[in-house]
């Protein structure tokens, strides 16, 4: 597997684009496996009894597998492509970091330092694209596809009285779910969201290792902890701290620990950098690094996210708002999935349903927003291929 995009350098937001192109891709491959089934749902609920022939439907069916994989083999192929580019700029902010820069100035660091950073950032980006690759593989298109192609066959052939609502329970789950990416254990999940939080955390790991490997290079004695606004409640009391290497492995095992202004911290269990956590630990010198948060900054973000706001009469702190936006978000996508679903299938009534349910989530996403005094990304409730239309 080549890395010579690896190369390419990157702004902060290209590399955003590049994020956004390989959910897109992946969005458009969804949209096409989802209608290429109900379609057929369609066509065999259109069949008489007598005419329902399986080993027609069965070969149709393999022709729209095939292709959905090719489709799914593509759209990896340039997400991997992407995927260097990505991790490529987190390198980037690694070596320009402000911690390192007045030490650097006076003593840069050695060719066969900078080729090791390199070599590792190298190895994580082939590991986590190959990744990516076998999820695409081990994504469940036939299973899925034949389990739906059955159900619907049954129903005709069977003479069940009401297809419709046999078959809309397939159509919903379909929708509902899209490409699922099956496990060793037989743990389901969405493709896209697999593929999203690998992208991250193996971003977060580059970013993390390699400045830590580049801090045991020019000896650094600490780190500091990246630090946001909205943080979730365990790791916000740390967030933007600085603390000795020795403090920092305790806090990783879940132990109590002191930062290097020697205030005490109780243990927690999630790991900085696990678990869906943002923060990443930066190398820092007790004798030569400038903090990047001052104890001001960092005051101000806490207080901003204790006062939250009021919705429907309970308080939420700010994170929590957050939260609420990030799985109303979940939602309205699965909604119009199921909606491009429906349509394919030509279930006007499942369709107008899906309608109705995303205009109510979309009016308390609005009301969540404004209240909360969050920006809303409305972006991230977009599915290929979904048309809205007009409800009474």
């Amino acid at each position: 597997m080549a890395v010579d995009n690896l190369n390419v350098t990157m702004t902060e937001a290209e590399m955003e684009r590049a994020i956004a192109r390989i959910m897109d891709r992946l969005d458009e491959v969804n949209t096409f496996y989802i209608k290429k089934i109900a379609g057929q749902i369609k066509r065999i609920g259109e069949m008489s009894q007598s005419s329902v022939n399986r080993l027609v439907v069965m070969a149709d069916m393999g022709a729209d597998v095939a292709e959905i994989t090719e489709r799914l083999r593509v759209a990896t192929g340039l997400n991997v492509r992407d995927l260097y580019a990505v991790y490529n700029q987190a390198l980037n902010d690694v070596y320009t970091d402000k911690r390192f820069a007045v030490y650097l100035e006076k003593n840069p660091m050695q060719p066969g330092s900078v080729e090791r950073l390199n070599q590792y950032a190298r190895l994580v980006s082939v590991q986590t694209a190959q990744s990516m690759v076998n999820l695409s593989n081990t994504t469940a298109v036939s299973s899925a596809y034949r389990e739906a192609i059955d159900k619907a066959i049954y129903a005709v052939s069977s003479g069940v009285g009401d297809y419709k609502s046999v078959m809309r329970q397939t159509v919903q789950s379909l929708g509902y779910n899209g490409m699922q990416v099956k496990y060793g254990s037989g743990y389901h999940r969405r493709l896209d969201s697999a593929v999203r939080q690998n992208i991250i955390d193996g971003a977060n790991q580059l970013a993390q290792n390699a400045s830590l490997l580049m801090g045991e290079e020019l000896g650094f004695d600490a780190v500091e902890l990246s630090a946001h606004a909205r943080s979730a409640p365990d790791h916000e009391p740390v967030q933007g701290r600085v603390f000795l290497k020795s403090e920092f492995e305790k806090m990783q095992s879940g132990s109590d620990f002191y930062d290097v202004d020697g205030n005490h911290y109780p243990g927690f269990k999630r790991q900085i950098g696990e678990w869906n956590c943002m923060h990443i630990a930066m190398s820092f010198s007790t004798q030569h690094s400038v903090r990047r948060y001052t104890d001001d900054q960092l005051s101000e973000w806490r207080a901003a996210n204790a006062a939250g706001c009021t919705i429907g009469g309970k308080h939420y702190s700010t994170y929590e708002a957050v939260q609420l936006m990030r799985r109303i978000e979940t939602e309205v996508r699965r909604q119009k999935d199921t909606a491009v679903a429906a349509a394919a299938a030509g279930d006007k009534e499942l369709r107008q349903k899906c309608q109705l349910k995303i205009d109510a989530l979309a009016k308390s996403y609005t009301q969540i927003a404004q209240t909360a005094g969050i920006t809303p990304r409305r972006d991230r409730m977009s599915v290929n291929g979904f048309r809205a239309i007009k409800v009474s």
